[in-house]
């Protein structure tokens, strides 16, 4: 027996281990209300109204956005986004979120992480055609909240140059 307790402690370690990395797919229902919450924030886009931010996110929310700031905690991700684009997206028009395109990844069965890849902007948005971006959703009393995002820019040169891609 002694000679199988070191075996018996691994094996039991590897599944432990297994389990804490392994996440069930994501039920449908969990989709379409974190896609609904995303659909918010894209409405909002558009409507400028970003007062209704505390609606889908939670009060300790992290943003950076296209050029790099940090803004932390809700009154501030609401602040820079009414400021930003009541002023430089004041008459642009963006297109519905493309839902197949999202990748949803669930972590935990509370957390997930979606990926949106390069996407155009539309026509004159400064400062360049295409972005990216990553957010963090928690599921918190039955509700999906965005609890951090990242909006970056692509830029088409260095894209272009991606070694990921590259054909061997």
């Amino acid at each position: 027996m002694k000679s199988c307790l070191p075996f018996l402690i691994a094996l039991a370690s590897s599944h432990l281990a297994a389990a804490q990395t392994t996440t069930s797919p994501l039920p449908a229902t969990d989709k379409e209300a974190i896609v609904a919450t995303l659909q918010h924030f894209q409405k909002n886009l558009n409507d400028h109204k970003f007062s209704e931010m505390v609606e889908y996110t939670t009060p300790d929310v992290t943003a950076i956005n296209i050029v790099g700031m940090l803004w932390e905690g809700e009154p501030a991700v609401q602040k820079g986004h009414q400021v930003v684009f009541d002023k430089l997206y004041k008459d642009v028009r963006f297109p519905p979120m493309n839902v197949a395109a999202l990748s949803l990844r669930p972590l935990t069965p509370d957390v997930v992480l979606v990926v949106r890849g390069s996407k155009p902007l539309p026509p004159g948005v400064p400062p360049h055609p295409q972005t990216a971006n990553t957010t963090v959703l928690v599921k918190r009393q039955g509700r999906w909240l965005i609890a951090a995002f990242q909006n970056t820019l692509v830029d088409a040169k260095a894209a272009a140059d991606d070694p990921t891609l590259a054909k061997e």
